[in-house]
C-alpha cells in the first residue's frame, strides 16, 4: 500500500509505476496487479477517469487486495482504506503523507495484523511520521488509558468500519433522507 498526500500524487504515482511494470496495468478491475482506490465523480480530470470507481467496483477491489493469491499487490491511496480496511496479508505500507494521532495509528494498523507466519508489518516513511507515530503511542498508551490494549481496540475500530460499510452499501441507492421525521419506522419505507 502506499499512501499519499493527494489524489494527483496518486495518479502521478500509478503512472510512474505503469511506466517501470507496463505488464502491471489493467483497465479490467479484476485483473492487474496496481491500482489507486480514491474518490471523486465522473466530472473529474480525463485521466483520473479510470480511477474513480462504483463502491461495487471497490468492493471487487476490496477482495481481490485481501486474498494472497491474487497478482493485485500493489494499492495507491490518500485516505480510502487508511481507516476500516482489514488486509491481513498486506505486509509493507511506504507513506508520503502527513498524518497524526488517532490516524496515523489507523493507518499503521493496516499492516500490523497477524496473518499466517507475518512476523509483523513494514511501514516506509517517505515524510518523517516517526515523530508523530511516538507521540500517537503515548497517547494511545497513557496514564489515561491505562490497560487499553491498542491492538484490541484498533480490531474493534476496524470490525465496526467494515459493519458500517456494509450497513453503507446496504442503503446504495436507498432514500433514507426523510426517516427522522416519519412517525413510524415503516413510514420511512
Amino acid at each position: 500500500m502506499i499512501v499519499c498526500m493527494s489524489r494527483r500524487i496518486c495518479v502521478e504515482m500509478y503512472n510512474a509505476l505503469i511506466h517501470l511494470h507496463p505488464e502491471w496495468d489493467s483497465d479490467d478491475d479484476t485483473t492487474g496487479a496496481i491500482k489507486v482506490v480514491m474518490s471523486g465523480t465522473k466530472s473529474e480530470k480525463l485521466e483520473w477517469q479510470k480511477h474513480i470507481r462504483t463502491k461495487q467496483q471497490i468492493k471487487v477491489l476490496r477482495k481481490r487486495f485481501k486474498d494472497p493469491e491474487d497478482p493485485f499487490k500493489v494499492v495507491i491511496v490518500r485516505d480510502m482504506w487508511n481507516t476500516g480496511f482489514n488486509a491481513p496479508c498486506l505486509t509493507t505500507m511506504y507513506v508520503d503523507k502527513p498524518m497524526q494521532s488517532h490516524g496515523l495509528m489507523q493507518a499503521i494498523a493496516r499492516v500490523d495484523r497477524v496473518f499466517k507466519d507475518k512476523p509483523g508489518g513494514l511501514v516506509v516513511d517517505y515524510i518523517g511520521i516517526a515523530p508523530r507515530m511516538k507521540k500517537a503511542l503515548a497517547e494511545f498508551t497513557s496514564k489515561d488509558h491505562k490497560g487499553l490494549d491498542v491492538h484490541q481496540l484498533e480490531e474493534a475500530v476496524a470490525m465496526m468500519m467494515e459493519k458500517y460499510q456494509v450497513c453503507c452499501d446496504l442503503m446504495h441507492g436507498f432514500d433514507w433522507s426523510g426517516w427522522k421525521s416519519a412517525t413510524r419506522w415503516a413510514d420511512s419505507l
